[in-house]
């Protein structure tokens, strides 16, 4: 089940101690009032003085603050520096003792780095190939508007595929242009769902401005489109460009795939950082008629011999050919969170006892000597409740490497 950033912020600060969280009533730009969740005739006014106060929707969304002062029988809190705008009723706010959001949400995305799952997938020189990257900054709009948005059923790939809305006929969303040398042959593939409207694949040959090869497909539903191309002579740059053939048509595309044949040697997903990722490596031969997948013979990683691009590179032999798939099997870390609504596949309970974790060691840097120790126990046993669960859902990386003419 998915997790949004806000649910889990909600979940560490339960963890630490005490919070509360609603709908203020009203107030005023130092003052926030909420008879329904702060009323109480019988606490002291000490309980929510020196706490953090985080808005989280409505008035004043994204504003944190320290809490003054704190009066039980009237249910307000004051501030201790005003806000923007004056407290109303449509603000939503989240109320902890101990911790900040900001720094809730660090430590969040802290565990969600230590937190990994196994994945696969297709090798391409394309950057943003799966369509998984945060942000469209490695297309290039012509003629269309460009979004990230959910793949849904049926992409075959991540969470996220690339909205094409085109503004012109033959709208598309280019990639960076992958360098090339005459002669040299592709295979190109990409997942498109037309939405009714035309879809266009094409590589075009951006030395002399002419598209090499070109497909389409029509209707509505994800599915596979194929071209192979080689480089014609005086072509030095291909561009592979996805978008539809209609002035208003709008197509998502997932799962770009462009891999030179007879080359040995590969950039590898800039997620896999460590060769202890890299599980195993599938090959899909052009030739064979089942199109299964089948592991290659022999394979090795090393790092980039060069000043740009991913930190490992592949090294395959025998190299794929014209119209072969390659699949990199291994486990990658969960992406980061960028804001409160953006969710993650990640068991909520593993990332909520890594994040307390996480902020009892930040609390307890300069911590008086009797809340360092509460915040030390706090901590040992949230450490181990995240071993504990480290072992149940983090996924064993291996390497199978054979060695040349091994059977």
């Amino acid at each position: 089940m998915n997790s949004t950033r806000r649910s889990l912020r909600h979940r560490v600060a339960r963890e630490l101690g005490a919070f509360v969280t609603g709908t203020a009533a009203g107030g005023s730009s130092v003052t926030l009032q909420d008879a329904a969740q702060l009323q109480d005739s019988t606490a002291s006014p000490e309980l929510w003085t020196g706490s953090w106060l985080h808005v989280f929707d409505g008035a004043n969304a994204g504003e944190s603050r320290r809490t003054a002062a704190y009066d039980p029988a009237a249910g307000s809190l004051t501030v201790s520096r005003p806000f923007p705008r004056p407290i109303d009723a449509t603000s939503r706010y989240e109320l902890s003792r101990l911790a900040p959001a900001r720094m809730v949400d660090e430590a969040i995305d802290s565990t969600l780095d230590r937190c990994w799952f196994e994945t696969r997938a297709a090798l391409t020189v394309i950057e943003d190939g799966d369509m998984e990257a945060d942000g469209v900054q490695a297309w290039t709009a012509r003629g269309a508007l460009l979004a990230k948005v959910a793949a849904g059923r049926g992409a075959g790939g991540g969470a996220r595929s690339l909205q094409v809305s085109n503004t012109a006929a033959r709208g598309c969303a280019a990639a960076a242009p992958v360098p090339t040398t005459p002669g040299r042959r592709y295979t190109v593939e990409a997942s498109v769902d037309p939405g009714g409207s035309t879809a266009v694949l094409a590589v075009h040959d951006a030395s002399r401005g002419v598209d090499l090869a070109v497909e389409k497909a029509a209707g509505a539903g994800w599915r596979r489109m194929a071209l192979r191309v080689a480089a014609p002579q005086g072509c030095h740059l291909l561009e592979v460009r996805l978008g539809g053939a209609e002035p208003a048509a709008v197509t998502r595309w997932d799962g770009l795939v462009v891999l030179a044949s007879d080359r040995p040697v590969l950039p590898l997903p800039r997620w896999l950082r460590h060769r202890y990722q890299l599980i195993e490596v599938w090959q899909r031969p052009a030739a064979d008629a089942s199109r299964l997948m089948t592991a290659a013979a022999w394979w090795r990683t090393f790092t980039n011999p060069g000043l740009h691009g991913p930190e490992l590179w592949l090294e395959i032999d025998p190299p794929p050919t014209a119209g072969d798939v390659l699949v990199v099997e291994g486990i990658r870390a969960f992406p980061r969170l960028p804001n409160d609504a953006a969710v993650t596949a990640a068991p909520a309970d593993w990332v909520t006892h890594g994040a307390v974790v996480e902020v009892c060691r930040r609390l307890r840097r300069g911590a008086p000597a009797d809340d360092g120790s509460r915040l030390a126990e706090a901590q040992r046993q949230a450490a181990r409740e995240f071993q504990r669960l480290s072992r149940l859902y983090r996924p064993r990386g291996s390497r199978r490497v054979l060695l040349r003419g091994a059977v």
